[in-house]
């Protein structure tokens, strides 16, 4: 499923597939495979908000703001707060 990290109207990452997952200690971490180059100036600034389309839902989205943001070769890591839709 495809998603993407915002900052303000500017796509600073897309991404080809992603799960989230809550931790032990009550975080949400996202890891996704990115979709070509990510800028990672954009990725550096606030806010950042992780959006995807939400699965059964007409023109629903997920939409996520992002505390903290590693990015590998291929591959991003992010800590998120609470859902905002």
């Amino acid at each position: 499923m495809r998603g993407a990290l915002l900052w303000h109207h500017h796509t600073a990452a897309s991404l080809t597939a992603w799960t989230i997952r809550k931790g032990g200690d009550g975080r949400w971490r996202l890891a996704a495979s990115l979709q070509g180059d990510a800028n990672r100036f954009q990725l550096r600034q606030t806010p950042l908000l992780f959006t995807a389309p939400r699965e059964g839902a007409r023109d629903g989205w997920w939409a996520w703001g992002v505390e903290s943001v590693q990015v590998g070769d291929r591959h991003l890591t992010a800590t998120l707060g609470p859902p905002e839709q």
